[in-house]
């Protein structure tokens, strides 16, 4: 356990060295927050779909040229729940909800400086959880990791220095068992310069 510690401790201080030492050479990438709401169009019960729910992450990106950006984005999204009768009783739900962490690559459109366009892609590791409240059938709790990618768009604007602001819209397909987990995920973040 000791030598765990000691790892961690070690890691943390070269990459602490590594970033001090590329501070006076310029920025060293992005550090994004985002908060917003996540709804699936996945058909649960015929013709129902889950209410959709909260959903917050945090990605940091590094420029590859001035338009293209390469990072890593994690987020938790809430896709809600949706309530269904069983033939006894009709306050039976099943709920969703998704942690994901996806390297990413976002290309910008118009000036850095000023409001810009972009779009990104990603693809990467999804952990779908499941719960099922069925007065018959009592509590189920599920969760796999699945492969999953994701579409973006969205509009950047400087709010400071070294601080913008962005608005985006997601697309996410995920590969579950039987039907594939596709939701939007709707958010607004900030971006701080490292």
């Amino acid at each position: 356990m000791k030598r765990i510690h000691l790892t961690l401790v070690l890691a943390t201080v070269f990459c602490v060295a590594g970033f001090a030492a590329q501070a006076n050479a310029g920025p060293v990438g992005t550090l994004e927050f985002n908060l917003g709401y996540a709804k699936s169009s996945t058909e649960v019960m015929p013709d129902e779909s889950m209410g959709g729910g909260l959903a917050f992450g945090a990605g940091y990106w590094r420029s590859a040229s001035p338009s293209v950006q390469w990072g890593v984005e994690a987020s938790y999204d809430n896709l809600g729940s949706v309530e269904y009768d069983n033939g006894n009783t009709t306050d039976n739900t099943i709920s969703s909800s998704l942690v994901r962490v996806t390297p990413a690559l976002r290309m910008n459109f118009g000036s850095m400086v000023g409001p810009n366009f972009f779009a990104q892609g990603g693809a990467g590791l999804y952990n779908v959880s499941a719960n099922v409240e069925d007065s018959v059938f009592g509590n189920v709790d599920d969760s796999s990791s699945e492969f999953g990618f994701n579409l973006g768009a969205g509009v950047g604007f400087p709010v400071g220095p070294k601080t913008r602001m962005n608005v985006q819209g997601q697309y996410h397909s995920v590969a579950t068992e039987g039907e594939s987990t596709n939701y939007l995920a709707f958010r607004a973040g900030i971006g701080i310069g490292l």
